[in-house]
């Protein structure tokens, strides 16, 4: 559904787990309810080394 543009799915999941979540929780609550963990910049470190070292 993605490769063909269909991204329905995705802005249900961020209308269910985010945006209505947003004025109800603190930033790393609502990491925490949508992710199952707080932030964690082990992954952002992660995706700047596969874009930029490889």
């Amino acid at each position: 559904m993605l490769a063909q543009g269909d991204i329905a799915q995705v802005f249900d999941w961020l209308d269910k787990n985010i945006w209505s979540q947003g004025c109800l929780l603190t930033t790393e609550e609502l990491v925490k309810h949508a992710t199952g963990e707080t932030l964690n910049p082990k992954f952002f470190r992660r995706h700047l080394e596969q874009r930029y070292l490889k």
